[in-house]
């Protein structure tokens, strides 16, 4: 009997030989897709056989055979380890094959009477090599989850229309379906066969589903958890919404791009979901909807000794936070919270309590909201929902609390405003914005808002004789 082994590789030498003389990088386009193609071809047969052989390793390892088992024979625990040890594959591809094999080899009897194979349309399409190690897998996996609430005759159906519809041979898909298109086409499937399978699944969900707040490290807090899937596709639309290039109001604009060499925004997606959810916070406090604690919205506190607030040093605590936050945290949230004065004694008595200052009215912010529109950075289109108040004469220096002195900034530009190079002033009650030289050379003094209403009335002020001038000129040009 000739030796399998010696073939195969008979066979690999051949198919490299063929790109010896040409590299994959002399061929031209339409010849590289065509090697593409007949390779992957080629992988399905040997994926196939790669199955097969598995399967045989995995009976005769079976675990009635106890010691006399090929695994054990060779000083392994399951035909698991002793598959990855000959052939140095993952874990991940031995279970699909596996999984595969197991549910396509032909079985029998106690008595010796040939029983068909779990999965025959799989098991045929393997072997013409038309299905792949993927697919065959995503089907199985998908099927057999639900074959004990179901009949074996709906099973089968399913199997023959999904194995139909990823090698492209149903009638209603003519081009075969990928491996992702054959796991989704197999998860509608199985919610038309089992309909009612998905409770169980939704009620233990619903009883693991959590959201944990863990210790901070490094200045961080680490968040862990688990969301029910309908909560998590809220929040990636909400994702989706603020991150999209083409709708998205982003934190920068295009020329603080193109400024500072980035392509894109240089913030990872990480970094963009946390501001993001940064946004949703804010927003969610504020709501009238909240439910007060004590009688007043939720708020977080920061403490900070006044003498480090004055000389603009030092450092504040957030309460519930064990490690301290910079200067420039604590002025962002006396800038957007207010401040209290508490005096204390040096012998920790309270023997004054101040009004709380320097705070927004609700009816002060929805007035500003309606002034600026959103965001008061040129290009950042963050909605006024989402923003924040900033005092643009500080709130320490004196500056007061008044329609004439807050301008709306979204989180992400009103934490970095003292290093950014944008600069705001009031003249006569409205915002005034100076952009850094980088934007802006002339370094100009210039009005600046994202109220739709008070766009046109600035678009109604231009003479339509100047407007026509205008775009003749442009049709000149």
């Amino acid at each position: 009997m000739t030796n399998p082994a010696s073939e195969i590789d008979e066979i690999t030498g051949a198919v490299a030989g063929v790109f010896e003389s040409c590299g994959a990088q002399m061929l031209a386009d339409d010849a590289l897709l065509e090697a593409a193609t007949a390779l992957e071809r080629l992988g399905r047969r040997l994926t196939a056989l790669q199955v097969e052989v598995a399967a045989e390793i995995d009976h005769r390892s079976r675990h009635e055979l106890g010691t006399d088992g090929l695994a054990a024979v060779k000083g392994c625990r399951n035909s698991t380890e002793l598959l990855e040890r000959i052939t140095l594959a993952s874990s991940e591809t031995i279970s699909k094959r596996l999984k595969i094999g197991r549910n396509t080899r032909t079985r029998y009897s106690l008595v010796g009477e040939q029983l068909p194979a779990p999965f025959p349309h799989i098991a045929e399409a393997l072997a013409s090599g038309t299905l792949g190690l993927d697919s065959a897998h995503a089907i199985i996996r998908g099927l057999t989850s639900i074959a004990p609430t179901v009949d074996s005759l709906s099973i089968q159906a399913a199997e023959f229309e999904l194995v139909a519809a990823a090698t492209g041979t149903a009638p209603e898909s003519p081009y075969p379906c990928t491996a992702d298109d054959t796991r989704i086409q197999t998860d509608v499937w199985k919610v038309r066969l089992d309909q009612d399978g998905r409770i169980p699944v939704e009620e233990r969900a619903l009883r693991m589903r959590s959201f944990n707040l863990g210790r901070e490290r490094n200045g961080l807090v680490w968040v862990r958890g688990a969301l029910i899937p309908d909560v998590a596709a809220k929040f990636t639309a909400l994702v989706n919404a603020y991150t999209s290039p083409r709708t998205a109001p982003a934190f920068l604009n295009d020329e603080e791009l193109a400024a500072n060499n980035y392509e894109h925004d240089p913030r990872t997606r990480e970094q963009q979901r946390h501001d993001i959810f940064a946004g949703i916070v804010d927003t969610a406090a504020r709501s009238a909807e909240t439910p007060s604690m004590g009688g007043a919205a939720p708020v977080v506190m920061v403490s900070v000794r006044q003498s480090d607030l004055e000389a603009d040093r030092g450092v504040g605590y957030v309460d519930g936070l064990e490690t301290p936050v910079s200067m420039r945290v604590v002025k962002q949230y006396t800038c957007t919270g207010g401040i209290q004065r508490v005096v204390i004694d040096d012998d920790g008595r309270i023997i004054e309590l101040g009004s709380k200052e320097r705070c927004f009215t609700p009816a002060q912010r929805r007035a500003i909201a309606l002034r600026d529109g959103e965001c008061s950075i040129p290009g950042c289109h963050i909605p006024a929902a989402w923003t924040e108040i900033h005092h643009v004469d500080p709130a320490e220096n004196g500056g007061p609390t008044h329609t004439d002195n807050g301008i709306l900034l979204c989180w992400f530009h009103h934490r970095t405003l003292d290093k950014s190079g944008w600069h705001f002033r009031m003249i006569n009650g409205a915002p005034y914005v100076k952009a850094p030289v980088w934007y802006d050379a002339a370094q100009k003094w210039r009005p600046t808002t994202g109220s739709r209403t008070r766009r046109m009335d600035a678009v109604d002020k231009i003479p339509l004789t100047q407007r026509n001038g205008r775009q003749s000129a442009k049709m000149k040009t």
